[in-house]
């Protein structure tokens, strides 16, 4: 399983997951963060005044020797400059990295203190660069953080009393439909194409409109999903019985239980829109289900957020949970996806679009040997979930009771978990090196280039023949030389080879203190 959704690390917040611990978890239930079963893409932040490359190095250093998966990385651009984009072809061709985070803002005009996103000259110019370094940049179907920030200080100003809901009321789906729009606007509508990652796709006009861009863009735009989207409407739905009715979610008039599911986007609150996202994994519109996984305690969230909603941290738990959740929910009780479909959304998909197939994603002579054995439907122990997720973290798939789980996971053609239980202690995990090209985003991009170019050809017509306004067609249209200078009485006093051209030539009768020879003394008049 390839998980290319998984935490961020970010400044001043302090998060639960600790490499060890939490990637032995992962290992066991076998859940990765947006791609495979053995493996996890982090998205990583170039924090503390980094540039990419140290950022990356720094991340490489913190996870090695902690990781009981394989590991790869997708840089987050917050800016772009000639320095960064060196970064880039640094990355991509010497490290092996082939994933770029990208942020639109809601326009040009930025104050850097609120908006920490790429303005649209930059967005395009950090698309062109990713077209050519063979890299897949991946944008985040969420609220332009300009346009968040706005509309959080005049809905608090308004109604101050606002809780955890103001994660939703900030930011509404037609926001984040706007910015698939505008990302699939800069990738498809220049000079040259370039494929793109649509993700964290959580509502309904963002699903539609992702949907109708695809079509538009041949298919080279990629989507991807999260577990909560697609489990945490159904599981409180379960909490209430399994009756219809209204989902609170971040609504809820317990403040812990709507402060855990603030998420960026947010999770809204429809099990019709749970249906929709499962439908569209099925027919290969959505290609992949990530977690979005950031580990926040509630503690931590109150410490932020009790007295101002508009700082509680936006996280889910989710690393541990996303295919037992995913199993549940859409292949045990309600069909949506056979075997072989939650296979390909879970591993083979994802990691096509990674460029790392087949050496991951498929059980193959000369493939990595990563298999994971799927128990057989039986009820788990009350207490399955509290051993996926850290102390004091939300549980937003409470409400699931799923009855299988990954019973033997093998990394590498060796035994990694048996029975829930790790098997080998000693550390697994190594850093993947992805080529960049990867045959499934980029194979029909040359031949779509070529056909539009095919739309563009000079089109030959007849030279104009009518009336030109504010032209004499019975004049000439050559206009003299003193239309474009002074008139001669305004140089009498300059040198001739200052001149205008026709108009050099030497006054006898003029007086002049400085002429072309030099400066002489009249002492032939009276002053």
């Amino acid at each position: 399983a390839v998980y290319l959704d998984i935490f961020q690390q970010f400044v001043r917040l302090v998060s639960l997951d600790r490499f060890y611990s939490k990637l032995q978890q992962t290992a066991v239930q076998f859940d990765f963060s947006f791609f495979f079963y053995t493996i996890i893409v982090n998205t990583v932040e170039d924090s503390n005044g980094k540039t990419l490359c140290e950022s990356f190095d720094y991340f490489v250093k913190s996870a090695d020797g902690r990781m009981f998966c394989d590991y790869a990385a997708c840089m987050q651009v917050r800016r772009f400059t000639d320095h960064i984009a060196t970064d880039m072809e640094h990355l991509v061709r010497d490290k092996g990295m082939c994933f770029f985070s990208l942020q639109l803002c809601a326009s040009d005009k930025m104050d850097e203190d609120v908006c920490d996103a790429l303005s649209e000259e930059e967005f395009h110019r950090a698309l062109r660069r990713c077209r050519i370094l063979g890299a897949l940049p991946v944008v985040f179907a969420v609220t332009s953080p300009q346009l968040l920030q706005g509309v959080s200080s005049e809905l608090l100003r308004n109604c101050p009393e606002l809780g955890p809901e103001l994660s939703q009321l900030s930011q509404p789906q037609r926001a984040e439909a706007d910015t698939i729009r505008k990302a699939a606007l800069h990738a498809f509508e220049s000079e040259s194409i370039c494929p793109l990652l649509i993700s964290r796709i959580h509502s309904d006009l963002a699903l539609r409109c992702f949907c109708e861009r695809r079509r538009e863009c041949r298919g080279l735009l990629f989507g991807q999903t999260t577990v909560s989207a697609i489990a945490a409407p159904i599981a409180a739905l379960n909490r209430l019985g399994g009756q219809p009715g209204e989902l609170d979610l971040v609504f809820s008039k317990d403040w812990a239980t709507a402060a855990g599911y603030v998420s960026d986007p947010p999770i809204r609150p429809s099990i019709h829109l749970s249906e929709k996202l499962i439908v569209h994994l099925n027919s290969g519109d959505i290609l992949s289900v990530g977690s979005g996984h950031r580990a926040v305690s509630l503690g931590v969230k109150a410490s932020f957020g009790l007295k101002r909603s508009a700082r509680i941290p936006k996280s889910i738990a989710a690393l541990g949970c996303r295919l037992i959740a995913l199993w549940d929910c859409a292949v045990d009780n309600n069909g949506g996806l056979d075997l072989c479909s939650f296979v390909r959304v879970v591993s083979t998909g994802p990691a096509r679009l990674a460029n790392l197939y087949p050496q991951k994603g498929r059980i193959a002579v000369g493939s990595d040997a990563d298999i994971v054995v799927w128990s057989k439907p039986d009820a788990l122990d009350t207490d399955f979930w509290t051993q996926l997720l850290p102390n004091g973290v939300y549980n937003v798939f409470s409400g699931l009771s799923p009855r299988s789980r990954p019973e033997v996971v093998l990394l590498r053609g060796k035994v990694l978990a048996l029975n829930g239980k790790l098997v080998d202690e000693s550390v697994h995990g190594k850093l993947l090196r992805t080529k960049p090209f990867g045959q499934m985003a980029f194979s029909r991009v040359e031949a779509v280039d070529q056909y539009r170019e095919t739309e563009m050809e000079k089109v030959i017509r007849d030279p104009y023949t009518g009336h030109v306004a504010g032209c004499d067609s019975n004049r000439t249209h050559e206009e003299s030389k003193e239309h474009h200078y002074f008139r001669k009485e305004y140089y009498d006093n300059i040198p001739k080879v200052a001149l205008p051209p026709g108009q050099r030539q030497i006054h006898t009768s003029v007086k002049t203190a400085q002429p072309p020879g030099g400066s002489s003394n009249a002492f032939w008049f009276n002053n």
